[in-house]
């Protein structure tokens, strides 16, 4: 990922959560984030200045944060564990639908990439995951 920054559970959470937000390269408010993350807007900010430091986001005072291509890929990266965790679920260990996000938002970080790929393959390098978002 990036030798400038300790990617930890709250860093990947960060980034995802811009990535879902971001929309058409448009910048994610800080206040939109907060409310997202549920954590305080000065938290927002404090890690939107790290992250900027450390070159993931571009972050704007007033006017928000968007992915740089570093983040974005830390960001895609933690996106395509979780949706693959989330089919995991749902196609090997009969998981239902609903119950699968929170579970995968628990796996998605705590799994090594070696677990990672193996569910892929065992799930044959899927497209989709099973709400049909791309993997």
């Amino acid at each position: 990922m990036t030798d400038r920054i300790q990617t930890s559970e709250s860093v990947e959470n960060f980034l995802k959560a811009i990535y879902a937000l971001q929309q058409d390269n448009d910048r994610v408010s800080t206040n939109t984030l907060s409310e997202h993350l549920n954590i305080t807007a000065p938290s927002v900010t404090d890690m939107a200045k790290r992250l900027n430091d450390a070159g993931l986001v571009d972050y704007l005072k007033h006017h928000g944060v968007i992915l740089t291509p570093d983040g974005e890929k830390i960001a895609l990266h933690v996106v395509r564990r979780h949706r693959l965790i989330e089919l995991f679920l749902v196609n090997e260990l009969g998981y239902a639908l609903p119950e699968v996000h929170q579970e995968a938002e628990a796996l998605e970080h705590a799994v090594s990439n070696r677990f990672i790929e193996a569910i892929a393959h065992k799930l044959g390098d899927p497209d989709f995951d099973p709400h049909g978002d791309p993997i």
